[in-house]
């Protein structure tokens, strides 16, 4: 062979050994890539869903800032906002606007709306109360009892829950609601109204019972009867809404469900949540924080509530007179019965 030749072939040959390389590493690289894709796929950003929820800054909201400040919403994949209201009636208020998704009240305006005709549901009761209402009145005013108040100016919210209490606790007590003056007042207004003496007497829920008796002292007199009206605290949203927004609902109860457990397993931690949120001292609150039992359900009874608060809205005049609804079709049962169906008791 010519030196020539014998150049040539050795120079054929390193390039064919370094394309043969080059084979080699890219079978090797794509290999490397597809195993490395196997193991490690694309993951799809997770879908964050927002809700709105107005509700009152009191102790019976607690769930909602429990399950906000453990994470239990976002572990869900909730974007929960907290839009603080002075009462129930003003949470569902701002649902029938479109200012939020969702409203926590007590069942009388709830009731109420419905009656006027709003596609309103609930979707989950969340505390059942018993004398967590009071009426707290001034003794320098001649009110010993009950019988006093006739003729007297009693601080209410009309159309929320303290109204219904007290038109109960007058009839089981013999008084005419008309004998007495009633005062157009929002919950925060109780305690100064009643120490600026503009009212003789107010019917409230806790925390304002509290806040009434704080600022008369001994001159405070207290009247309730735990029998007369057990108050349900509910979630309440448009129908529409919530038969189209199932899976976000259940979201929502679950998240609800891990905080009323932690209320149960840890209840100085939940008070201090909610004593922070409320912005109260835990120790003033306490008393009244173990009273409170927490339970996401839906009871047969509370249609039995619903029929009463009916009748009475009908005579107090809020709605005009007709047969008491069903309020069946108004209680949205698809997403507690798939979360837990031992927490739902109604007839379906």
């Amino acid at each position: 062979m010519l030196a020539s030749d014998a150049k040539m072939s050795g120079a054929l040959q390193g390039r064919l050994r370094q394309a043969s390389a080059g084979v080699l590493l890219l079978a090797l690289l794509l290999a490397l890539g597809y195993l490395g894709w196997k193991a490690s796929p694309p993951t799809p950003a997770a879908t964050v869903e927002n809700l709105r929820i107005a509700l009152s800054t009191v102790p019976q909201s607690s769930l909602f800032p429990i399950a906000a400040a453990k994470g239990y919403f976002a572990a869900e994949g909730l974007a929960v906002t907290l839009i603080p209201v002075s009462h129930g009636k003003v949470a569902i208020e701002r649902v029938l606007a479109g200012e939020a998704e969702l409203a926590l009240a007590a069942e009388v305006p709830f009731v109420i709306a419905v009656m006027k005709g709003e596609a309103l549901s609930v979707a989950a009761n969340l505390l059942d109360i018993d004398g967590g209402h009071a009426l707290v009145a001034r003794r320098d005013r001649g009110i010993a009892a009950a019988a006093d108040l006739a003729g007297k100016r009693v601080g209410v919210s009309f159309g929320a829950s303290g109204e219904y209490f007290l038109w109960a606790f007058l009839i089981r007590n013999m008084l005419a609601p008309d004998s007495l003056t009633l005062v157009d007042l929002l919950p925060a207004q109780m305690a100064s109204a009643l120490a600026g003496g503009t009212v003789d007497a107010v019917a409230t829920w806790e925390p304002f019972v509290l806040d009434a008796q704080l600022v008369l002292g001994d001159q405070a007199l207290t009247l309730t009867d735990p029998g007369v009206y057990a108050q349900s605290v509910v979630i309440v949203a448009g129908t529409g809404f919530l038969s189209g927004h199932r899976g976000t609902i259940e979201k929502l109860l679950r998240a609800l469900i891990k905080a009323e457990r932690l209320t149960r397993e840890q209840p100085e931690e939940s008070l201090a949540i909610v004593a922070a949120w409320l912005q109260r001292d835990a120790k003033v609150l306490r008393p009244l924080w173990n009273t409170l039992n927490f339970r996401v359900e839906l009871a047969q009874s509370s249609l039995i509530t619903f029929e009463a608060e009916a009748r009475w809205a009908m005579a107090r005049g809020y709605v005009a007179s007709a047969p008491v609804p069903n309020f069946l079709p108004n209680v949205y049962l698809d997403a507690l019965l798939a979360v837990g169906r031992e927490r739902v008791s109604v007839l379906h």
